[in-house]
């Protein structure tokens, strides 16, 4: 990560106004169409969730704003964001789980199934905190939602955001899926998060581009 110059970034306005506030957070949830994605995961044999969590960081690395970070009051801008998420042991009981991102989305899948598997039959239950260079995402696939909360730290301030989906919801021969994201109000604005629920609609719509580069058999 390297530290944001705050005498000639943009937003330095905004994240001194936003900052001084209690809390200083936002979300936004929007219904997507993953109808074509999600036809291509199963065709692909790529498990939904593995699979979202690979559109989703891609989605995020491409907007700046999602990749900045606050450690002891100091901006950072990281240059990639990994996925940090959540995973059911065999006894139903909440682990926290974390890959590296890999453009190539056979790497990417092939290394998150492995981790994902590890976590799942561990003894022990993970919920260790990671660093900041992450998304923190999940996935609740009982319920189609309108809208989320997420747990936060307010002393130091946490910047990192929180991204959940729920189920696949059938709606008009279609495939829709509700989308959350949390955000530090100081580093990003309506359009960044807007900018993300874009990208990831582009790619869940065209899933040969999503997925470029996966190898099928």
């Amino acid at each position: 990560m390297k530290p944001v110059d705050m005498d000639t970034w943009g937003r330095r306005d905004q994240y001194n106004y936003f900052s001084k506030m209690q809390y200083p957070y936002w979300a936004l949830t929007c219904e997507l169409d993953v109808t074509l994605a999600r036809r291509f995961m199963t065709d692909c044999a790529i498990p939904s969730y593995v699979g979202m969590i690979y559109l989703v960081t891609k989605a995020a690395n491409s907007v700046a704003e999602l990749m900045l970070r606050i450690v002891d009051d100091v901006v950072y801008a990281c240059d990639v964001v990994h996925p940090s998420f959540t995973v059911l042991n065999s006894r139903d009981q909440l682990n926290f789980c974390s890959t590296r991102y890999s453009e190539d989305p056979n790497t990417f899948i092939a290394r998150t199934r492995e981790v994902m598997d590890r976590v799942k039959n561990a003894p022990e239950s993970s919920l260790e905190s990671t660093g900041q260079d992450v998304l923190y995402l999940s996935c609740l696939p009982w319920v189609h939602f309108t809208s989320v909360s997420h747990p936060m730290s307010f002393s130091p301030p946490d910047a990192i955001p929180r991204i959940v989906w729920g189920r696949f919801e059938p709606r008009d021969n279609r495939t829709l899926l509700a989308v959350s994201l949390q955000v530090h109000h100081g580093l990003a604005d309506g359009a960044h998060v807007s900018q993300f629920m874009q990208a990831l609609s582009a790619l869940c719509a065209d899933p040969v581009v999503g997925f470029a580069g996966l190898s099928r058999t």
